[in-house]
């Protein structure tokens, strides 16, 4: 699948509490193939991410 979505922009919307895992596989599966991703939030600055629906996994920057 490498290079099949060269030149592609793909919208990944999430928001706080968004599962760590569900956010960084997809994301990079995307990337793999060639795409460029851009994280898009309810809300401006850093999402707050989780890992098993209750710990604090980081954040990451949406616009």
């Amino acid at each position: 699948m490498a290079g099949e979505l060269i030149r592609e922009r793909i919208a990944i919307l999430a928001a706080d509490g968004a599962e760590r895992v569900e956010l960084e596989q997809p994301r990079q599966a995307l990337h793999d193939a060639g795409a460029t991703t851009e994280l898009l939030s309810p809300h401006e600055g850093e999402i707050q991410a989780r890992n098993n629906d209750m710990d604090p996994a980081g954040t990451d920057r949406g616009r």
